[in-house]
């Protein structure tokens, strides 16, 4: 009878035994207690030019596990093509390979996208020592369970796409691309839920797409307001990525893309009224006072004067209903506080104003 999984002999099934030598053992120990050691020395990868190789992680990939590792809660912030999902993929493999009862859930902004993160899992599982393998008990390419009972599966990120689900480690790949309203529903009912745990994580990667919730949560980040310990890798210590190189993406991309994807710069529009250099100085700050999509930065003052400046959206989920109000007492104006929701109706919209 087969020890393989499904006929797969690069996977091991539940129930097989195989014998330990004493270097086995020590390899084991060292690889339960030090990721580092155990991605460097056990993962594989797929490159462009040689194919499957070792996982050889760049000091700046090894600050990364290193921090993910240390911290529950970690917001990184990288350059496309630096090695983002790989290294999280890396790390999944160590949490739920050397721990029991690991719930794993990868999310993207599509349920394709978070299955191939997954398929990088698979791959590396598939070249571990079988010695060192859990055995498989389920083998999909949406999620796998192992014999110690720990899981990983994909979704997008939606508030159903892990709803009543226990997760232990949440990975978002690519946040800034999830769109604003699809966002706002998943951090207000998911996130919540996750963050509650006392050793749960949450790890979200991401190059900016603008200022939107992954610039907000970046910004709060640093400004130590959410609990999230912000990481940002310059292209420059990916090896390989000198200036020569930075100046050859310059040119392929256009200066937008290149401040963006390279330099890892929030930008909004090109034709915004406001150049996005100033937005970037701007600081997020928490409202005083915050009910059904009001936020209140200041409270009213008598005899100060404000102006609300007001859109209308449809109302059924998409697009929103906003207003901001300004204090136009003196000079320069001040924002003091805004309202939008994307469920309000038209005709209800003017009683909220």
């Amino acid at each position: 009878m087969s020890d393989s999984y499904l006929g797969n002999s690069s996977l091991k099934k539940i129930g097989i035994s195989i014998p330990f030598t004493e270097e086995n053992v020590l390899e084991y120990k060292k690889c339960s207690e030090e990721p580092i050691y155990f991605i460097d020395n056990y993962c594989h990868i797929v490159t462009l030019d040689h194919g499957i190789q070792k996982f050889k992680l760049f000091d700046c990939q090894k600050e990364k596990i290193n921090l993910i590792h240390k911290e529950r809660r970690v917001i990184i912030m990288e350059s496309r093509q630096a090695g983002k999902t790989t290294t999280a993929a890396a790390y999944i493999l160590w949490y739920t390979l050397f721990q029991a009862d690991k719930n794993v859930a990868i999310l993207a902004n599509k349920d394709k996208t978070a299955r191939e993160i997954l398929s990088r899992y698979q791959l590396m599982y598939e070249h571990l020592p079988l010695w060192m393998q859990q055995g498989v008990k389920t083998w999909n390419k949406g999620d796998i369970e192992l014999e110690n009972n720990s899981k990983v599966f994909t979704a997008a990120t939606t508030t159903a796409g892990i709803r009543s689900k226990s997760v232990n480690l949440l990975y978002i790949d690519e946040a800034a691309i999830i769109p604003n309203n699809i966002a706002d529903a998943f951090f207000t009912s998911v996130y919540p839920v996750v963050s509650a745990g006392q050793t749960t994580k949450i790890l979200i990667t991401s190059t900016p797409l603008g200022y939107n919730h992954f610039w907000k949560f970046w910004n709060d980040a640093e400004h130590g307001r959410n609990g999230f310990v912000p990481l940002f890798i310059p292209y420059w210590k990916i090896p390989g990525r000198d200036e020569r190189w930075a100046e050859e993406q310059r040119r392929v991309l256009g200066d937008v893309k290149y401040n963006q994807e390279v330099l890892c710069k929030f930008l909004g529009s090109a034709l915004t009224l406001i150049r996005s250099d100033i937005i970037e100085q701007m600081s997020y700050i928490e409202p005083i006072y915050q009910k059904e999509g009001l936020d209140l930065y200041e409270m009213p003052e008598k005899n100060h004067s404000y102006v609300i400046v007001a859109d209308t959206a449809k109302g059924v989920g998409g697009d929103y209903s906003a207003f901001v109000i300004v204090d136009i007492t003196e000079v320069p104006y001040r924002v003091v506080g805004k309202y939008r929701d994307n469920n309000i109706a038209p005709m209800l919209y003017p009683s909220v104003i």
